[in-house]
């Protein structure tokens, strides 16, 4: 078990603060989150991932401070991810004056490959009414669905097609750090529409945190609109885990969580 105050990891697909929501991932994840430039596209992880040299997390307990522009907020980012063999549970829960926010996601994973079961994000504003957004896998009969209190949405997939939620996806992607992979895109069902995300490593960097210093991949979320950037550092020597998160919406808003506090295990064999 490795402990430092410290942090850890992945699962962060939402910064959302303040009027419009920015959920961007991740979570990267837990383990998540990478030198030739190959694509793992979501329906090629069975063979990437029966083939990574990934070690499964075990659990993961870690904060993350949060800056608004230049200024550090009151608020926290707490991740927490708990196993109980191939099922793995993450919540995601940011405090601030101005969001309580909660994600949750329920998923199996076996050899790297993720199989999505519920995912929920729940979010309450001052003098507004609490949101709820579930997006339920149905695997058995190949499709999803997606709800909030005013609508429904049913995504079909075929035999062979995968998708994921915000959170789940990252896992996967851990993997393809792992292995040595630069680019990578999932199928992603978000705010009741599938999307394919792509992020691509743009190079390293070293990251200062309450914990130490760190070296870590940089890996930039692919947009069409270069104004918003969304760059995600991990940590080679914390078994790619997250120790930085930037979201850049526009020239005002900028957002940057910083890994503060962790205490996570990876799985041995004998916890497999």
């Amino acid at each position: 078990m490795r402990k430092s105050f410290l942090f850890s990891i992945s699962a962060f697909p939402a910064l959302r603060l303040f009027g419009r929501q920015t959920c961007t991932a991740l979570l990267i994840a837990s383990a998540l989150l990478l030198s030739v430039s190959t694509t793992v596209v979501a329906e090629q992880a069975n063979k990437a991932g029966a083939q990574t040299g990934a070690q499964a997390i075990d659990y993961v307990q870690a904060v993350f401070s949060v800056q608004y522009g230049n200024k550090e907020t009151a608020g926290e980012n707490l991740l927490d991810i708990k196993s109980d063999g191939d099922s793995y549970e993450v919540n995601f829960d940011l405090d601030h004056w101005m969001l309580s926010s909660n994600q949750y996601a329920r998923f199996e994973m076996q050899d790297c490959m993720v199989r999505p079961e519920l995912y929920q994000d729940t979010s309450e504003r001052p003098f507004k009414s609490k949101e709820t957004q579930k997006l339920k896998f149905n695997w058995a009969d190949h499709e999803a669905i997606f709800s909030n209190k005013d609508d429904q949405k049913k995504f079909n997939f075929k035999d062979d097609q995968l998708a994921y939620d915000p959170l789940s996806f990252f896992f996967e992607a851990r993997c393809a750090l792992i292995d040595g992979e630069t680019e990578f895109t999932y199928p992603v069902i978000r705010k009741g529409d599938k999307k394919d995300q792509t992020y691509r490593v743009t190079g390293e960097e070293l990251v200062q945190t309450p914990l130490g210093d760190f070296k870590a991949l940089v890996v930039e979320r692919v947009r069409d609109n270069p104004k918003r950037q969304t760059r995600l550092y991990v940590a080679p020597e914390l078994d790619y885990l997250l120790v930085k998160i930037e979201h850049q919406e526009n020239a005002m808003l900028r957002i940057v969580a910083t890994l503060k506090e962790m205490d996570y295990k990876l799985k041995t064999a004998d916890t497999q």
